[in-house]
């Protein structure tokens, strides 16, 4: 064995990093900078503010909310911010042809899918906000509503409807 040297260095403790108060604040800022964008108040749209999420509702027209969840904000870099925009009430009376036609459609969307959430067919995308900016949340919402419009024509189509049916 050899000797062992020793190295006369002292260690200081440095300070600084990462404040994760600090980053929790600036994650839902950016997320109602987002919402403000749209021409909504944060404040009004708020629905839940747990510790470890927040859930905005946006009535974005009469049958269209735009849910904006915030989740997992005690653990910075786990914080995930889901979009989703309901597109159609399932009817109970042809609920499976709604459902297995919605399916067979959703491989044609790009960057987003569709899910049954309660009775409604939404469109939604998630992203982690670490290291996302407001044009980064801006182009998920875009992906949503520009493929909204194809969405319904096609499920039209597909089941023979002449167009979308109120209320669906």
């Amino acid at each position: 064995m050899g000797k062992i040297k020793k190295f006369g260095v002292n260690f200081k403790k440095l300070s600084g990093g990462l404040d994760p108060a600090n980053l929790r604040k600036d994650r839902i800022r950016l997320v109602q900078e987002f919402i403000l964008s749209l021409g909504f108040n944060p404040d009004e749209c708020i629905q839940e503010n747990a510790n470890d999420t927040i859930r905005w509702v946006l009535s974005i027209s009469e049958d269209e909310e735009l849910e904006v969840l915030v989740e997992g904000l005690k653990k910075p870099s786990e914080t995930t911010v889901y979009m989703g925009v309901n597109i159609a009430t399932v009817p109970v009376r042809g609920a499976t042809d709604v459902l297995i036609t919605a399916l067979e459609i959703a491989d044609g969307l790009v960057g987003i899918k569709v899910s049954l959430v309660g009775h409604f067919l939404v469109l939604s995308g998630s992203l982690g906000l670490a290291g996302t900016t407001l044009k980064d949340l801006e182009y998920h919402y875009k992906l949503i509503t520009a493929q909204q419009d194809w969405f319904k024509a096609t499920m039209a189509e597909e089941l023979g409807w002449e167009t979308w049916p109120e209320g669906v």
